[in-house]
């Protein structure tokens, strides 16, 4: 005998169901954009399923297309039908996974009909929107995110938002200084330091530090400004991730895939390399 649901599906229905939207979601990984339409125009409930990712469930196909920057495929699936505000066992709708993983797809979310909440106007800079989100009750700590709302507000660079949650009482340590190093927003930085920010605070799962994190961003975008504010904060340019690497093994690894050619011509990594290479070394 079948063993079936309440519902009605067999555990071996779920099971194969569970089974077509992995696989989904690497043709979804892969940008294959005729392999995902023909399967959820032959199987639009797909359009719902989900998967896990990084340790958490609930992703459905949009989230992975969102998380990957395929807007072709995010315009394919929310023409099928697919819900823009579906949201992961972390409360993750697809806007949240654009803030954080593809900022390019921010107004195009917005523009086909995306809720923009706190999170959102954390990222965004709109005061006015998040003091009112604020005032109706939402939490500027939400301990138990996997990104606050301050964390938001520092990828997307805000000072005034920063500010606002620092004064709503969000915390400085929460992890947001690794966030806006690896953005490269060095007056976002100046603000958390000043603001109690420890400059060596660690990522729980990767060790990273803000240092870590700046250096593995690359070069441009504010970053060497960024590193040398952490350096003169005192950070420890010996620290190193779980995997054992140091911020200054990431720049060379990076300074010597970059190197065009054999002729040793320095790249935008080597800056970093040299600002790491003559910061004081741990006593």
């Amino acid at each position: 005998m079948t063993d079936r649901t309440p519902s009605g599906p067999s555990t071996g229905e779920l099971r194969a169901l569970r089974m077509t939207a992995q696989r989904l979601a690497g043709f979804v990984e892969a940008g294959d954009a005729a392999a995902v339409r023909s399967a959820v125009e032959g199987q639009p409930h797909l359009l719902a399923t989900t998967t896990e990712r990084a340790g958490q469930d609930g992703w459905t196909p949009l989230h992975v297309a969102v998380a990957h920057g395929h807007a072709e495929l995010v315009d394919l699936l929310l023409d099928a039908g697919a819900d823009l505000e579906a949201s992961t066992e972390h409360g993750r709708t697809p806007l949240h996974v654009a803030l954080e993983f593809a900022p390019q797809l921010v107004d195009p979310l917005l523009a086909r009909g995306a809720e923009p909440d706190g999170a959102a106007a954390a990222y965004l800079g709109d005061r006015e929107r998040l003091a009112a989100r604020l005032d109706a009750g939402e939490s500027s700590v939400h301990d138990d995110a996997e990104i606050s709302l301050l964390g938001f507000a520092a990828l997307g660079g805000s000072i005034d938002a920063v500010q606002l949650l620092l004064d709503r009482g969000a915390h400085a340590d929460d992890g947001s200084l690794r966030a806006a190093a690896a953005a490269g927003h060095p007056e976002v930085v100046r603000v958390l330091l000043a603001a109690g920010a420890q400059v060596d605070h660690r990522d729980p799962d990767t060790g990273r530090t803000a240092l870590h994190a700046a250096v593995a961003a690359g070069p441009g975008g504010g970053r060497e400004e960024v590193v040398g504010l952490l350096l003169a904060a005192g950070a420890d340019v010996e620290a190193t991730t779980s995997d054992g690497a140091s911020a200054l093994d990431i720049a060379r690894v990076a300074a010597a895939r970059d190197r065009p050619g054999t002729d040793g011509s320095p790249t935008p990594q080597d800056a970093l390399v040299d600002l790491l290479e003559g910061a004081p070394q741990a006593g």
